[in-house]
Formats: C-alpha cells, structure tokens, sequence
C-alpha cells in the first residue's frame, strides 16, 4: 500500500444495515453530518478500496447518484472486531462488517450543490465504478467546484 494520499468517490447502498436514514439525499445527508459524533467511522464489509486510504485521503459521498459531502481520512483502513463492534453504541449491530476508518470530523463538508454523476461524466469523461472511484486531484477540483459554486 502506498503512504500517498488517495482521493475516492464512494456510492453509498440503500441496502446497507448503518445506513439506517430513509431514501433520500437529505437523510444521507444528515447521515453523514452524524459521523461528526463519535465513533466517526465508515464501514466496510468484505469490499474496500484495493489500494487502502492513507491519513489525509478525502472521500467524496454519493448517494442516488449525487455528490452531497465530502470529509478526510484520519486513520488507515482497519480490520473491526466484534468486540469493538459490540463497544459502540453506534456502530451498526451486523457481523458483516470487516473494516472501519476513522474521518476527522473537522473535515466533514456537506456541498451546497450535488452535481450528479451524469453532469459529473459530461464535464470530466469520468466513469464511475458502482462502490469505490479513485480521482486525480483535477477530477476532484472540478467536481468540488461543481458542487460549491
């Protein structure tokens, strides 16, 4: 795994157990201005970003198809025991879950605007995969950019 930062979009599940807000980008939303309150993490099942996200990595959220909010990384990318899992009061109750890392929650920017992926492709010929994107910095100024206007 290499110490440089990374930059992903990650496409948030209607199907997934700690996501508990109703469909709606305003419930993924406010989901995301929770990890404000601790544990602070996102997790993970079996699937995560091939090459990891080093301290300092930002993730864009997306949800429906929008980019809503984006917040960096404080942590690398960590196996979760049931143990932890049982400690948080928060953290979703499944077994499924494999792996956390930890936001900063200073970082945790919800965007005015949530240029969708199609608007997104139109402007920067960037295809998204289905659960995890790594950007160029490029690609991640214009989307951000989009989304602040």
């Amino acid at each position: 795994m290499s110490n440089e930062r990374k930059i992903c979009v990650f496409s948030l599940s209607r199907t997934d157990l700690s996501f508990t807000f109703p469909v709606g980008i305003k419930g993924a939303i406010s989901w995301l201005e929770g990890k404000r309150m601790p544990p602070h993490w996102y997790y993970f099942c079996s699937s995560k970003p091939k090459h990891g996200l080093p301290p300092g990595s930002i993730i864009l959220f997306s949800f429906d198809g929008q980019i809503f909010g984006q917040a960096i990384v404080r942590d690398v990318i960590k196996p979760l025991s049931q143990e932890e899992l049982n400690k948080e009061q928060k953290a979703p109750q499944s077994s499924k879950y494999k792996y956390f890392v930890a936001l900063n929650p200073e970082s945790i920017e919800i965007f005015r605007f949530h240029p969708t992926k199609e608007e997104i492709t139109e402007q920067t010929e960037l295809r998204f995969a289905q659960l995890y994107t790594c950007l160029d910095p490029g690609q991640c100024d214009r989307i951000v950019k989009m989304a602040r206007r």
